[in-house]
């Protein structure tokens, strides 16, 4: 009985480098759901996505790029009383197994200096970078609501 709790141990220490390159480890970043909305001016726009983490790490969310304006960044949006208060974030974890959502009154993309009108309907592309999945290129389509 002894040699076979050998073997067993032997294999399981063999194994052991290929179950921790298969077990998900690293962040798992995917993006759902991405929209724009831009100003009734056409000047500014603000982007809204689900960002999904399905692996077992952390990552962070640490820039945004678009290629229809002059910039974009995360920023969350605070509210005190009547006060809305844009505020940039430089770096938003995206836990693992969780999800950030970026809607209206809360995080968002917040797009500015268009270069040209966007059309309700057409998609655009936005491409955010993070800490450990590097970058990832979401089709967002330009919306109203």
């Amino acid at each position: 009985m002894k040699h076979f709790s050998i073997k067993i141990y032997i294999l399981l220490l063999l194994l052991l480098p290929l179950l921790s390159a298969c077990g998900g480890g690293n962040p798992e970043i995917s993006v759902v759901d991405a929209w724009v909305r831009p100003d009734p001016l056409m000047e500014n726009a603000a982007g809204y996505m689900t960002i999904l983490n399905s692996g077992r790490q952390s990552d962070y969310l640490i820039g945004v790029k678009v290629d229809f304006a002059g910039m974009a960044s995360a920023h969350e949006t605070q509210i005190d009383g009547d006060l809305h208060k844009m505020v940039p974030v430089k770096r938003l974890e995206i836990p693992a197994g969780g999800q950030v959502i970026f809607q209206p009154l809360s995080y968002h993309v917040m797009i500015m200096m268009l270069k040209e009108e966007l059309t309700y309907g057409e998609f655009v592309t936005v491409i955010l970078e993070f800490e450990k999945s590097g970058e990832i290129t979401a089709q967002a389509e330009v919306r109203k609501e």
